[in-house]
C-alpha cells in the first residue's frame, strides 16, 4: 500500500467479491461506497469492542459523506485501506478513508459522522466523542459547502420523477433504513438521468458523489426518486438526485460524470448533442 496519511491511520483489507462487479467488469461505485463503509466499522470496532457495530440508543450515522473515485478497481486482489480521524466537535467527527489495490490509491470518502437517537441528530456520546478524540491526528480536513441542499425543497419539480419500491434488505441491522441503501438510491437516481441520454458510443464514469444524509427513518412507503442536470462543463457533467417519502427527504446528493473514451480510456469533451439532451434535463 502506498501510504501517504499518518503513522496513526487504522488499516485493513478488504476482499472484493464477483457480485459486487458492473457491467464494466469492475467494481461497481455503489459497492466501492460499501469498501468505505465497512471500513470505518472495523475502526469502530476495532476502538468501542466488537459491540459497537449496533447500538439500541445513540447510532452513529453519516451526516454526509464525500466519495472520490480515483481509479477503477478491479475482482481477484484486496483492497486496503487506511482510515485516519481528523476532528472530533460535540456534535459530529470527520475522518477519511483511502483505498487503494495494487499498488494504486483508488479511492477517497470523506465521513461527516453524527448521532441519531430516535431520528434526531444529537450529540456524540461522551465515551464516543472522546475515544475519537484520541485518535485525531493532522491537520482538519475543510470541506466543500454542500450548495446542492439549496434545491432540495423543489425535489418534487426536477424533471425525472420514479417510485421507488422499498425491500427488506434496504433496512440495516438496527432495522433503520442502511447508509448502504441510500448511497444505492443515489445511484438509481443518477442512473435514471443517465440512461435518457445518448452518448454517441462514448462511456461514463463517476468520478465524485457528495451525500447529504437527512435521517434514516423507515418509510412504510414507496419513496420518490427525483434527478436532474445541475451543471455542464467541458467533459463532465453534474446531477442532482435525492429520495422523499412520507417522512420528508431522506438524502440528497451530488454527482460529478465524465465523459470518457472506452478504447482510450481518456475524459473526452461533451458534443453539443449530449448537451442538448442534458439541457432538457436541466434543474
Amino acid at each position: 500500500m502506498t501510504n501517504s496519511t499518518t503513522d496513526a491511520c487504522f488499516t485493513g483489507a478488504i476482499q472484493p467479491r464477483y457480485t459486487d462487479l458492473d457491467t464494466w467488469r469492475h467494481v461497481n461505485n455503489s459497492r466501492v461506497y460499501q469498501l468505505h463503509l465497512e471500513a470505518r466499522i472495523q475502526y469502530l470496532v476495532s476502538r468501542f469492542g466488537p459491540d459497537a457495530w449496533f447500538s439500541d440508543a445513540e447510532r452513529l450515522r453519516p451526516l454526509r459523506t464525500i466519495t472520490d473515485f480515483r481509479q477503477v478497481s478491479w475482482y481477484g486482489s484486496p483492497i486496503e485501506f487506511c482510515l485516519n480521524v481528523y476532528s472530533v466537535e460535540a456534535d459530529r467527527c470527520i475522518m477519511r478513508t483511502d483505498l487503494y489495490q495494487n499498488g494504486q490509491h483508488v479511492g477517497t470518502q470523506t465521513c461527516v459522522l453524527g448521532a441519531q437517537l430516535d431520528y434526531q441528530w444529537v450529540d456524540l456520546p461522551e465515551g464516543i466523542r472522546s475515544g475519537l478524540q484520541a485518535d485525531v491526528d493532522g491537520v482538519p480536513l475543510e470541506l466543500p459547502e454542500p450548495g446542492y441542499l439549496e434545491v432540495a425543497a423543489n425535489l418534487q419539480s426536477f424533471p425525472l420523477q420514479k417510485e421507488l419500491t422499498l425491500r427488506y434488505a434496504d433496512l440495516d441491522a438496527d432495522s433503520q433504513r442502511s447508509e448502504a441503501s441510500l448511497a444505492r438510491f443515489m445511484e438509481q437516481a443518477r442512473f435514471g438521468a443517465v440512461s435518457r441520454v445518448d452518448f454517441g458510443g462514448q462511456g461514463i464514469l463517476i468520478a465524485s458523489v457528495d451525500i447529504s444524509f437527512i435521517h434514516y427513518r423507515p418509510d412504510g412507503k414507496p419513496l420518490t426518486l427525483a434527478a436532474g442536470c445541475s451543471h455542464t462543463g467541458n467533459t463532465s457533467f453534474q446531477l442532482v438526485g435525492g429520495a422523499s417519502g412520507e417522512h420528508g427527504l431522506q438524502a440528497i446528493a451530488r454527482s460529478v460524470m465524465v465523459m470518457v473514451d472506452e478504447v482510450e480510456n481518456r475524459p473526452v469533451a461533451l458534443t453539443d448533442a449530449v448537451r442538448e439532451q442534458l439541457s432538457g434535463l436541466a434543474i
